[in-house]
């Protein structure tokens, strides 16, 4: 049985839909001119790289993101960098043209936040991975997922915890945290970083560790992406890839409420070798779904046994479990199995919107019902879309750092909760619902969120995504960016 991912979920619901003396008298930098035909000119006889400014015949497929609600967003630039190099000559031309930018590398940000009426610093063509010797790997900003997997799989069957969206950009995940399959082992993406080269506001180029420049070191862990600089290359730590067993689960709607129950005391408490993702979804006129999914560092018959509790729970209609290697697993959730690397990293763009929770005890009996009911009103909903939850479990490696160790703040959630609502357009009744579905979560749930789910409309969201992180968060920001270069709505401000 096919895993049904975010990607899957994305792909199956469309079907069915059918200068610094100037910036600092602002508090926050706006931009009341884009620049010249004469002033990007200017940048692209710099570069090594290419700027592609409006009317250029590439401009309207390089300006898109992921996400077709921000399809309206015009940049007045998209500057192309190959090396670092670039990227710094970019950032100290900008501000001599004030000129407001923003980074890019996967385009797959929650908020738009990866483009911008200004100019998108895109970093895809930054995109090397080099494994080494030692268990380290030097990896561009630009790689995207897929690829960074097949490089570091074919090169030295190795990996780094991760996601699952194929075409995701490796800065923005990591800069954020990063939660995969593989993260209740090995820790998230961010955990595993060892070392940041950023471009500071400054255009200056800093390697950051945790003997040089820790306090940017620390921020770009978990800090999210876009607020101190423009990330170009990481040092991850590896860790060998072989085999892991995957599995499927699924039970029929009736026992949704029961399978929640059951899977909030266990996903979070196992070993850390597994990883086993809670599923609900619902598309317009259909039956909603609940099924179980995951994966495990180890055999196929010990994972038949791990998963006893979910398989004595109800009348599962579906069990599924498969032995794969590292790379056909990583495919998998990837929803292209029988696909190239080439033709799992292309993004399928549609229109959506997230939202998130955090858990730190288990949902009563009243948010568990709560949570059922909304996904079922979903499939009487009259506007075509789908929406589908995501309860990803924390514990194991992911807990086992201390909250004040990275910027990642969430160290003691017993799991998260991603609300994702996906339809073939424009449409204000889906996103009118999503909204309603969260505020009823709200006596059930933390208050905390996670930045790389990040929504615009986010009530204090400085604390839900950094919480007690957020003042240190600032003080970073104050020494690295004090004339806020680098801003969005939701971008860490310069005091708390």
């Amino acid at each position: 049985m096919e895993a049904f991912d975010r990607r899957d979920f994305v792909e199956r619901s469309a079907k069915v839909a059918l200068a610094v003396g100037a910036f600092g008298a602002f508090p926050d930098l706006s931009f009341a001119a884009g620049p010249t035909k004469r002033q990007l000119r200017g940048l692209q006889r710099e570069i090594e790289g290419e700027v592609v400014p409006r009317g250029v015949r590439t401009y309207n497929r390089d300006r898109l993101v992921a996400n077709t609600r921000f399809d309206h967003v015009h940049p007045d630039a998209i500057v192309y960098c190959e090396t670092a190099s670039d990227v710094e000559k970019t950032v100290r031309w900008a501000r001599r043209s004030g000129v407001h930018i923003v980074p890019r590398c996967g385009g797959h940000s929650y908020g738009g936040y990866s483009t911008t009426s200004g100019v998108v610093v895109d970093v895809t063509r930054i995109d090397f991975v080099h494994p080494h010797k030692g268990g380290k790997a030097r990896i561009g900003a630009g790689g995207l997922l897929i690829d960074v997997y097949s490089k570091l799989w074919n090169k030295r069957r190795v990996t780094i915890p991760a996601g699952s969206g194929p075409s995701v950009g490796i800065a923005g995940l990591a800069l954020g945290g990063g939660i995969g399959f593989a993260s209740r082992r090995l820790g998230t993406t961010a955990d595993a970083v060892k070392e940041v080269t950023i471009v500071t506001a400054r255009g200056q180029r800093l390697v950051c560790n945790a003997h040089e420049h820790e306090d940017l070191y620390w921020a770009s862990r978990g800090g999210g992406g876009g607020n101190f600089g423009i990330v170009t290359s990481f040092v991850f730590e590896t860790h060998a890839a072989d085999r892991v067993s995957t599995f499927y689960m699924s039970w029929p709607w009736n026992d949704a409420a029961q399978v929640i129950d059951v899977w909030q005391g266990f996903a979070p408490q196992a070993t850390n070798r597994l990883f086993a993702m809670c599923n609900l979804s619902a598309e317009s006129g259909g039956t909603p779904k609940v099924s179980v999914s995951g994966q495990f560092f180890g055999s196929e018959a010990a994972l038949q046994q791990l998963l006893q509790p979910l398989v004595n729970t109800g009348s599962p209609s579906t069990v599924s479990i498969r032995s794969r290697d590292y790379m056909q697993a990583t495919k998998y959730w990837a929803s292209c199995s029988g696909a190239s690397v080439a033709e799992c990293r292309v993004p399928y763009r549609t229109a959506f919107k997230a939202k998130s929770d955090y858990c730190l005890r288990p949902l009563s009996e009243e948010g568990r019902m709560a949570l059922v009911q909304w996904v079922e009103q979903r499939s009487r909903f009259a506007a075509p879309g789908a929406i589908k939850v995501h309860l990803d479990p924390y514990g194991g490696a992911i807990n086992d750092v201390p909250k004040a160790a990275t910027a990642f703040v969430h160290r003691d959630a017993l799991f998260s909760i991603q609300y994702f609502a996906v339809w073939p357009s424009r449409s204000r009744p889906n996103l009118q619902f999503i909204n309603r579905f969260y505020e009823a979560m709200r006596p059930y749930v933390s208050g905390f969120a996670y930045v790389n789910y990040i929504d615009p409309a986010l009530r204090n969201w400085s604390q839900a995504y950094f919480g007690s992180n957020y003042r240190r968060l600032t003080a970073v920001k104050r020494k690295y960016d004090p004339h806020n270069v680098f801003h969005f709505r939701q971008s860490i401000r310069r005091r708390p």
